[in-house]
């Protein structure tokens, strides 16, 4: 379906830095706004239950990291490890309320949901601050239980993903009227996965500083030219008076 500018925002944030965290990593795959097939009996027209989920990021380890139309969970042996909702206000319902089943029973052991909000809707009452996270208890199946919340070193609080061992948080950078707020915070790093905005800003400001830095040098080629003139004048009024004083010995 169509997404709104802050659901579409958090996705490619919300996958966009976890693909830059693990770039180069063949064994870990990031997904995002793809159909993630779990039952190998599912016929549209045949056998419709079970039909597909349609995860708007998620992450699984220990599979090829190439290009995919879909996931299909029996062709790769296992289902995700990590899924990240982000609510619309058509989807608000349904990805409260029935999708935490349906990944349940696919079996992924770790599932995230951020409601952004938009203009004319509040974050969900009964998913406080925008910002959930559930792990899975009982294997395939089983239920899900609500991660809890810590603070970070940086003061913000955010859930820790035992799984991927980085912790989601809602903070906005700032840099952009449509920036998100969905941060991913690497305690192991210390500090926060950049964001694009970011890279960007930082590419930025690398080309500037290259463009100082040739204009530098440009300014510093014309001193040591300005300084190679006033050595050769220099030379020539030593040569100079140096011929003056002949005349005046003569």
């Amino acid at each position: 379906m169509p997404q709104n500018t802050a659901q579409g925002v958090a996705i490619e944030e919300g996958a966009g830095a976890l693909r830059l965290h693990w770039r180069g990593r063949r064994d870990v795959f990031v997904g995002s706004d793809q159909f993630l097939y779990w039952d190998p009996a599912y016929d549209p027209r045949k056998n419709p239950e079970n039909p597909p989920a349609a995860p708007d990021v998620y992450v699984a380890f220990d599979v090829a990291n190439r290009h995919r139309n879909s996931y299909v969970a029996w062709e790769e042996g296992k289902p995700p490890d990590f899924v990240l909702e982000i609510v619309s206000p058509s989807s608000r319902r349904r990805d409260v309320k029935e999708k935490p089943g349906v990944y349940a029973k696919i079996g992924v052991p770790e599932f995230f949901l951020y409601d952004p909000g938009d203009d004319d809707e509040q974050p969900l009452p009964h998913v406080p601050p925008a910002l959930v996270g559930f792990e899975l208890r009982g294997g395939r199946g089983g239920e899900y239980r609500p991660l809890l919340k810590e603070e970070l070193p940086s003061g913000v609080v955010g859930i820790r993903s035992k799984v991927l061992g980085l912790c989601l948080c809602v903070q906005r950078t700032g840099l952009e009227p449509l920036d998100g707020s969905l941060r991913w915070y690497d305690p192991a790093a210390g500090g926060f996965l950049p964001t694009r905005h970011e890279l960007a800003e930082n590419k930025r400001r690398l080309v500037d500083d290259n463009h100082r830095l040739v204009d530098d040098n440009h300014r510093l080629a014309d001193d040591k030219r300005r300084l190679v003139d006033d050595n050769h004048r220099l030379a020539d009024d030593k040569r100079r008076l140096a011929d003056d004083k002949r005349r005046l010995a003569d």
